[in-house]
């Protein structure tokens, strides 16, 4: 098991999220989805494209490239991200020709229902993934206690020129791109939910006017165990998020 000091990681699900991003004509935006109302974990709320790592998601073959120098928790939690974008979104952060929309549906129940393993699909198509087209963004481990714990990493993404997204409509109900600062009004109005981690990445992604500046961020991407200090829910200073804190009785837990 992998050591962090400070961070307790025992019984936490691998699992990877991906924050794809776009200049939109008002500056910065990211792709969130509406997970649909009955799923176990997060139903309803408003999310970032991602899920558990499986274990078929290994950087081997053709259709990877620059995944031999990371960490193997690392690399499989890449594909994951780019995996999961592709199920829930339909976006595919790989590079190779355009792929017509009736193999895009063709190819992502395959893959959600684990009958297609990422590596292949992306070589029927034509396509590699770089490593480099996930940016290490922070990694969230709950603090123990808590029924469901997903150690989870968070990426970055560039939406990929000519790249449409389109929910699947079973885990993500909904798609759209959305400026970072609209999503927390929308958060503060009562008029989506979500969970500690994405409200935090939310407000630290609205410090950004582009994907430019994004990208350029020099930030070290953070390991984040959040902590229970009375009534409220806490990450630490210094680490560039500005929302740092909620109200225990408000956090969403499931």
């Amino acid at each position: 098991m992998e050591r962090i000091e400070g961070i307790d990681t025992a019984g936490a699900v691998p699992a990877a999220t991906v924050i794809i991003a776009r200049d939109g004509p008002d500056g910065l935006e990211v792709l969130v989805i509406e997970r649909a109302k009955g799923m176990g974990f997060a139903g309803g709320a408003v999310a970032f494209p991602g899920g558990k790592v499986d274990p078929t998601d290994r950087p081997e073959g053709p259709a990877f490239a620059g995944f031999s120098g990371l960490a193997e928790a690392d690399a499989a939690a890449r594909v994951t991200a780019a995996r999961e974008a592709f199920e829930e979104t339909g976006v595919l952060l790989s590079v190779g020709p355009p792929v017509p929309e009736a193999e895009r549906a063709r190819l992502r129940p395959l893959s959600d229902g684990h009958e297609l393993p990422f590596g292949r699909l992306l070589e029927e198509v034509g396509h590699w993934l770089s490593a480099e087209a996930l940016r290490p963004f922070a990694r969230w481990i709950p603090p123990v206690g808590l029924h469901k714990r997903f150690d989870t990493r968070f990426y970055l993404a560039r939406l990929p020129e000519g790249e449409a997204h389109l929910a699947d409509g079973g885990e993500a109900v909904h798609a759209r791109f959305a400026r970072p600062a609209d999503l927390v009004a929308e958060a503060e109005a009562g008029a989506i939910s979500l969970l500690f981690p994405t409200r935090c990445n939310i407000a630290r992604l609205a410090q950004f006017e582009s994907v430019a500046a994004l990208l350029a961020d020099p930030t070290p991407a953070p390991v984040i165990q959040p902590r229970i200090e009375g009534e409220w829910l806490t990450i630490p200073e210094g680490i560039g998020y500005p929302w740092r804190a909620e109200r225990w009785e408000a956090v969403r837990r499931s």
